[in-house]
């Protein structure tokens, strides 16, 4: 919604919509004259309680556009909520946005006897219990915790004629899709479907032909997927560059609020604790937003942050979701996007309500083919800020037309060469250049020549000891004498194998030795040897009755 300048001028265009004169009251209160394009597109087809689908950026004001119309249709045919059964059930994928949604809510509807309730993870669940319990008209929830209390039998969704869902196509890429679904299958054959998403992919038009039936498409018309009002640019850097680069910019810019991302939790930490480091002299704040927080110090968080008592903020995609904050002059991509549609949502959070902002973007030699991605999907050619120290050329190291880094060229020849070892005749030494001088390079063949003949000449020693070889000095050892034999046939048999050489014996004069040798034949004579200790058994013969004898 355009926040009225001059109320006495600005006429006040919502009359039109048939609201109830708290909603009218509420809106006044709150300074509003004017609906934004996606409000004016979308306002009336809920009215009519058809199913919508409706496709608008983030900041346009699609908010206002499912919540005044679910306001107004309890007010108008307003009873007291049965206990477990809400009337109106909202779906978010992120708490922050859950949160933001529920405060839209109870600022619209004070003084009415409409009652909310915010159904989020990283709170208790007894306070959330004891309130369905009272009953509630509107509930606002994300996907994981509206299972559980489902589950549990604590929310039932027989009476709930109105179904909105909220950031659809972020719902999807946070695997949201079998939850939304299983709530689809609780509802009412009769109920009302509404869905919001900022970008049209195949995954929404494939969810929404599932969940709405005839439904009216509305889109807000633009140029681009980002809003007009937003200056996008890109600072080649290398990664190892990205802090001192960012510390520069935020010391320079005149920066009112700025909002950092990084890709990961631990990213974010790692950077909010290096940003507090270079600016630990000045009055500068720096805090980190991400899943891993709790709910209570995410939301201590972002109060800050609203507030103005944090002037930077790093954050994740996920936590980003809902960030409504006004004043944020500069929102900085640390780390770009793997997703392109996240680079939306993500500059989403300035140039809001006709307010201007700046995106700058760190583009580090592994992110050209993301960047790509993105100025398709946005389809505008980001400028490139070539003022500032650590900036290179993409043609230095970058293929535009592949998106491949460019590599130095190597060796040709870098397979010639055989890569397992070396033998002892390969030449270990490098070959000399053509241009050498004749003798010089005869002299070092020479050198070579004369290294292996000097070795040829050596015999060759083992260190193994063998104790049947007499080189060793051990003859005098009457043991190994008597194992070796007597030193005549032992020198006689050395001499006539190196004369002769050893004579290998054919299969027949094998197999005729061994025919012609006596086997032996083992005979034991006389009584067992004893050996061992043991004592052979002999059993003593039976004493002859010596009656019988008699």
């Amino acid at each position: 919604m355009t926040q009225q300048v001059a109320p006495e001028e600005t006429p006040f265009d919502f009359d039109k919509f048939g609201f109830e004169k708290a909603i009218i009251r509420s809106i006044k209160n709150e300074g509003f004259s004017t609906p934004t394009p996606i409000q004016d597109m979308a306002i009336p087809f809920v009215m009519a309680g058809t199913d919508l689908m409706g496709i608008a950026q983030t900041g346009s004001g699609k908010t206002a556009a499912f919540s005044l119309p679910a306001i107004n249709k309890l007010i108008h045919d307003y009873r007291k909520p049965d206990p477990n059964h809400p009337r109106v059930l909202i779906l978010a994928p992120t708490r922050e946005l859950v949160i933001q949604i529920g405060k839209f809510i109870d600022q619209f509807s004070r003084g009415t006897s409409v009652r909310s309730l915010v159904v989020a993870g990283g709170q208790s669940y007894q306070p959330q219990i004891r309130k369905l319990k009272h009953g509630v008209d509107i509930l606002i929830s994300t996907p994981g915790r509206l299972i559980d209390h489902m589950g549990s039998g604590n929310v039932k969704l027989e009476h709930c004629h109105t179904f909105i869902l909220d950031e659809a196509d972020r719902m999807l890429d946070m695997g949201f899709i079998d939850d939304v679904k299983e709530v689809r299958k609780t509802l009412t054959d009769d109920h009302q479907t509404v869905m919001f998403s900022a970008t049209m992919n195949s995954k929404v038009r494939k969810l929404s032909g599932e969940l709405l039936r005839n439904p009216e498409y509305v889109e807000q018309e633009r140029k681009t997927v980002v809003a007009d009002t937003i200056t996008h640019k890109l600072m080649n850097v290398r990664r190892k560059n990205k802090t001192e680069l960012l510390i520069s910019l935020l010391k320079n810019e005149p920066i009112e609020k700025a909002l950092v991302f990084a890709r990961t939790k631990m990213g974010a930490d790692r950077l909010c604790k290096e940003l507090t480091q270079a600016f630990a002299d000045t009055p500068i704040r720096i805090d980190a937003i991400h899943g891993d927080k709790k709910q209570r110090t995410r939301e201590k968080i972002l109060l800050n942050f609203r507030k103005g008592r944090t002037k930077v903020l790093v954050a994740t995609d996920v936590a980003a979701r809902g960030i409504d904050v006004d004043g944020i002059s500069h929102v900085i991509n640390y780390e770009l996007p793997i997703e392109a549609e996240n680079y939306v949502h993500r500059v989403g959070r300035t140039g809001r309500a006709g307010e201007t902002g700046i995106a700058i973007s760190f583009c580090d030699p592994s992110d050209m083919r993301l960047l790509k991605d993105i100025e398709k999907l946005i389809k505008i050619k980001v400028e490139i800020d070539e003022e500032h120290q650590y900036h290179f050329e993409q043609s230095e190291t970058h293929d535009v037309n592949k998106g491949r880094v460019r590599r130095k060229p190597r060796n040709q020849n870098r397979f010639e060469k055989s890569r397992g070892r070396k033998t002892a005749n390969e030449n270990r030494r490098p070959k000399q250049p053509q241009d050498e001088p004749v003798g010089k390079k005869q002299k070092h063949v020479n050198k070579r020549e004369e290294n292996k003949a000097n070795k040829s000449l050596k015999p060759a020693k083992s260190n193994r000891y063998d104790p049947l070889d007499s080189s060793f000095g051990f003859d005098e050892d009457p043991v190994l004498q008597k194992l070796r034999g007597k030193a005549s046939k032992r020198k006689q048999k050395s001499e006539n194998e190196t004369e002769t050489g050893p004579q290998k014996q054919t299969q027949n004069e094998r197999k005729e030795k061994k025919r012609k040798t006596p086997k032996a034949r083992i005979t034991l004579r006389g009584k067992p040897k004893q050996t061992g200790g043991h004592k052979a058994f002999s059993p003593k013969p039976k004493r002859a009755n010596r009656q019988g004898t008699k």
